[in-house]
């Protein structure tokens, strides 16, 4: 099974795909009580996905790694910075081509603030997932290079998925020599991405950004229990990562 099928199935399970595909099964069975009750569920289902506080309680599950403070950085053993391919913002009229997406510039605009504090190189890492357009790889090259000042001189542009980049990072590491590197993605995808190198023979130090939710408990409760896009959006990316352990977990 290719990545655009195994897309296409997760986005018909998550939601909101997932619930409104179940709600319309309970509009088809409406005759039967189970069909009425499979109606309710779904609704109440999509609600709870809804609320802030539902993905304040699953990205504090998921972000297990603190962000990586001054004394770890001077003391750490790295011998390069990976950083980790996000989507692209495809076809942007203001660049006149593909450029990163918003989580993808946040990665890399990270990366390069430990690049200066360290002076260890950056290796993007970060394929075609779909197979077409250009390679995250090269796009966060051409970022890294344009708008923050930071040469790139080695990069992995095969990786489909967070486990080939494991693959292929470990890949270029042994070529290079290098036996430890920074790792840097979302807070939330660290677990599931450190997993995927370590099982691959990769020592890393996480360096996570992107962190959601971390001060929702200033909020007051009320708002956190009204229901948003935003955290529609959250919760079907951090129930993706969860998927995603469940899947690593089988390999």
């Amino acid at each position: 099974m290719d990545g655009i099928d195994t897309q296409l199935i997760e986005n018909l399970i998550l939601p909101p795909s997932g619930t409104l595909l179940l709600g319309l099964l309970g509009l088809l069975l409406w005759w039967s009580a189970f069909g009425r009750k499979l109606v309710v569920f779904a609704l109440l289902l999509q609600l709870l996905l809804s609320l802030p506080i539902t993905a304040e309680l699953l990205f504090n599950h998921l972000q297990q790694y603190p962000s990586l403070n001054r004394q770890q950085l001077a003391e750490n053993q790295a011998s390069a910075i990976v950083v980790l391919g996000a989507g692209r913002y495809r076809e942007a009229p203001e660049y006149a081509s593909d450029t990163a997406s918003m989580r993808h510039l946040s990665r890399l605009r990270y990366a390069a603030r430990i690049a200066r504090q360290t002076g260890l190189p950056v290796i993007p890492s970060g394929g075609k997932p779909d197979g077409t357009g250009v390679a995250e790889a090269v796009i966060a090259e051409q970022v890294l290079n344009r708008d923050f000042g930071i040469s790139v001189q080695h990069l992995d542009k095969r990786s489909k998925n967070t486990w080939e980049n494991a693959r292929y990072i470990a890949r270029l590491l042994d070529r290079l020599e290098i036996e430890s590197v920074i790792l840097v993605t979302d807070a939330a995808h660290m677990a599931r991405a450190l997993y995927a190198l370590q099982r691959h023979g990769v020592d890393a130090i996480a360096a996570p950004t992107n962190f959601e939710y971390h001060q929702s408990a200033r909020r007051p409760l009320h708002e956190r229990l009204i229901p948003s896009a935003a955290a529609v959006m959250n919760i079907s990316f951090g129930l993706h990562e969860l998927l995603g352990r469940f899947w690593y977990s089988l390999k």
